[in-house]
């Protein structure tokens, strides 16, 4: 699996396949014109499993919603940024956020001040699907490493090497690394980059002895040798590493779990426009080759209504909260 690819080739890409899969009519969402343009915005860097998937977003749009879309990478705070750059533009339908987990679910119960409040300035238009977390070791790490319990225990031996990479200092994936090290007797000094890549690509470099990334940013990487993957975070194992079993299996599931991946509006937009785009999503990730595109990089690539990504949001961050209040969590940890 191509992981990261230039902008140019993969928006053809999309744009040939999806243009002839998904030109929806018009009059399926009612009167509402198409915008002009649509920016989409997200919180991660280029290249990235969610920076492909918002760009396939991008062009799903356009057959029913936008005349042109363009895609805007704002990093930075692990997400905190483009969240709350969202809040300055226009609340006319015209931008977009994709965007997972983290800034919605662990930041309110770690963050003690956030610049947005995610359940009064943001509106769910619908979930596109799930993939998985995984914890990679690279050349820093021996060979004889070859599970989660070995690696816990070498980084008991090591501790100046006893370090991980995540996406962003606060984020889903730094929360599952310290809180699994914990409940491992290690502590584990956490390393905060902005996006995924930059973190993989430290690893393989032998800067960082581990990552905690979404699985697809690190399987290209694994199939290559350059590192090992020691287990994923869904419920069972990943269909694109059949062979690594799960945290749950190894005996550290607590804190592990699967990440969505969902569509926002700034909170203002008019229903009307909410409406529109639903519709087009909705119906745009109905269709196979839609859904065989996004299935390359999530590991269930499903629609999901706002009401039940609104509970899961609501049951997420209970389960978040009890575990910052029982370890005194904080990012910075």
């Amino acid at each position: 699996m191509q992981i990261q690819l230039s902008r140019r080739k993969f928006s053809a890409i999309l744009g040939a396949s999806f243009a002839s899969t998904v030109a929806l009519p018009q009059w399926a969402f009612g009167a509402t014109d198409k915008l002009e343009t649509v920016r989409v915005v997200l919180g991660v860097s280029a290249g990235s499993m969610v920076d492909n998937i918002a760009r396939q977003v991008a062009e799903l749009i356009k057959p029913g919603y936008a005349a042109s879309t363009f895609v805007e990478n704002k990093t930075g705070a692990g997400g905190i940024m483009a969240v709350s750059y969202l809040k300055t533009l226009a609340k006319d339908g015209s931008n977009v956020y994709v965007g997972v987990s983290s800034p919605l679910t662990v930041y309110p119960v770690t963050y003690k001040k956030l610049p947005y409040d995610p359940d009064k300035d943001l509106i769910a238009v619908g979930s596109l699907g799930t993939f998985d977390l995984a914890l990679a070791v690279g050349p820093m790490v021996p060979a004889s490493v070859h599970d989660l319990k070995s690696y816990f225990e070498w980084a008991k031996k090591n501790p100046n090497d006893a370090n991980f990479g995540s996406p962003g200092a606060g984020s889903m994936p730094h929360f599952v690394g310290s809180m699994t090290a914990r409940s491992a007797g290690i502590e584990l000094r956490h390393v905060p980059y902005r996006g995924p890549g930059p973190a993989v690509l430290d690893l393989v470099g032998g800067m960082v002895s581990a990552v905690v990334v979404p699985l697809v940013d690190v399987t290209e990487f694994a199939a290559q040798g350059k590192l090992r993957i020691l287990g994923t975070t869904g419920d069972a194992r990943s269909r694109f590493v059949p062979n690594v079993p799960t945290f749950a299996e190894q005996g550290f599931g607590e804190y592990a779990m699967g990440v969505w991946i969902a569509v926002f509006v700034a909170a203002g937009t008019p229903d009307a426009r909410v409406q529109q785009l639903r519709g087009v999503l909705k119906q745009g990730l109905a269709q196979p080759e839609v859904q065989a595109a996004m299935g390359k990089q999530l590991q269930a690539a499903k629609w999901g209504d706002p009401e039940q990504l609104q509970q899961n949001i609501r049951k997420e961050r209970a389960s978040w909260k009890k575990a910052v209040e029982a370890l005194n969590f904080t990012p910075e940890s």
